[in-house]
């Protein structure tokens, strides 16, 4: 079988689908990802089929086109328009063309993306969506699926509706008042790590072992070192070893900290299932990603929420009292110090570990999807 994966072009977007990918691939079928050329290394060992413009340039062109700036507002209208209209039109034509040279048999399209449902429909195949984080609430849904529904009548095509809708993030994290979907099938997140290789190696900490280890990210969108610096100030006024991942844009992989000594490592991009080990606490800004990775993990954290789905994502992580959240990045060093010492953060989040392992491995959601593509 041949299956496209169709993502927008940003890590946050594609991650969540290389497990699925990968247990694709390992059974034999024939994979590609319809994103942006620039994702390659992301998603290899997979090709890609280039289609549409970058994050940055599908940004700068809704921008231009509304005066409004997506990567802050996520109203229905503005994310509607974003996902379902701009990012369409910047796309449509390569995506069409490189779909109808690949020929799917079966679509997977992550929930943002509408792309690959474009190309499903007018190849007349089934596709499944694929959730990257929390629930959309369904005004968000509705608006980005009615955009882009008129974009593809604007071609002549009429949007099919998913035969599955695939969820990575686990009940235990959902809002109070969600209700899944009939069609929604889990699949147990995994933490990314590269299948082409890395030569990173987890740092030592001489004459430091014995004290506990804190990941400090903000994901791979933020690039702000005048935040990860105040954070990691913070933290060096405790006996703790800290790990400062900077995002896949910072240039280099130093950060100017005062008297931060021998117990601050900063490293560029590392996947995350390398960077967390043996770490004690995390301290992010709540990314869907990093978020089920670390409590996958069974590791609690620190959360700085900024943007988005982040204040979502950090209220329903301290709500099962695995995380602490924070207003400020000065507060990140006490915020540590009280996760490390009360035992009922980690408890918690080894609870959140066990409900992550009990959802649907990929090789049979795979399987599962196999079946229903008609």
């Amino acid at each position: 079988m041949r299956i496209l994966f169709s993502g927008t072009p940003a890590y946050g977007h594609l991650l969540p689908l290389l497990p699925l990918e990968r247990a694709a691939r390992q059974a034999g079928h024939t994979t590609a990802f319809l994103t942006h050329a620039s994702l390659g290394e992301v998603v290899a060992p997979a090709p890609v089929l280039g289609a549409g413009a970058t994050l940055e340039e599908t940004l700068g062109e809704f921008q231009r086109r509304t005066g409004k700036n997506a990567a802050t507002d996520m109203s229905p209208a503005t994310a509607g328009e974003f996902f379902g209209g701009t990012r369409v039109d910047l796309g449509a034509d390569e995506a069409l063309a490189a779909a109808r040279d690949f020929a799917p048999d079966l679509v997977i399209a992550e929930t943002a993306d509408f792309l690959g449902p474009l190309v499903a429909s007018q190849s007349g195949v089934a596709w499944a969506s694929h959730g990257v984080g929390i629930a959309l609430e369904a005004p968000l849904a509705e608006a980005m699926w009615a955009t882009a529904a008129a974009r593809a009548a604007g071609r002549g095509v009429t949007l099919a509706r998913p035969v599955t809708s695939v969820d990575p993030w686990p009940d235990c994290l959902q809002r109070d008042d969600w209700e899944p979907a009939a069609d929604r099938v889990t699949i147990r997140p995994e933490a990314h790590e590269s299948e082409t290789g890395t030569d990173w190696q987890v740092p030592s900490f001489p004459g430091r072992e014995h004290l506990p280890r804190v990941l400090v990210t903000l994901g791979t969108i933020i690039d702000d070192a005048d935040a990860l610096t105040r954070i990691v100030t913070s933290l060096t006024k405790h006996d703790v070893n800290v790990v400062v991942a900077l995002p896949p844009s910072a240039e280099g992989d130093r950060l100017p900290v005062d008297g931060a000594g021998d117990g601050v490592h900063v490293t560029g991009f590392v996947p995350m299932g390398l960077l967390l080990r043996g770490v004690d606490a995390v301290v992010s800004s709540g990314g869907a990603g990093t978020v089920l990775s670390v409590l996958g993990d069974g590791i609690p954290m620190v959360i700085w929420p900024m943007g988005l789905d982040k204040p979502l994502n950090a209220e329903r992580a301290a709500a099962l009292g695995a995380a602490e959240v924070i207003g400020a990045a000065d507060e990140a060093g006490d915020a540590v110090a009280r996760v490390l010492d009360q035992p009922s953060f980690r408890t918690a989040a080894g609870a959140a570990a066990r409900n992550i392992a009990a959802m649907t491995p990929a090789p049979e959601v795979l399987a599962l999807l196999t079946e229903r593509r008609g």
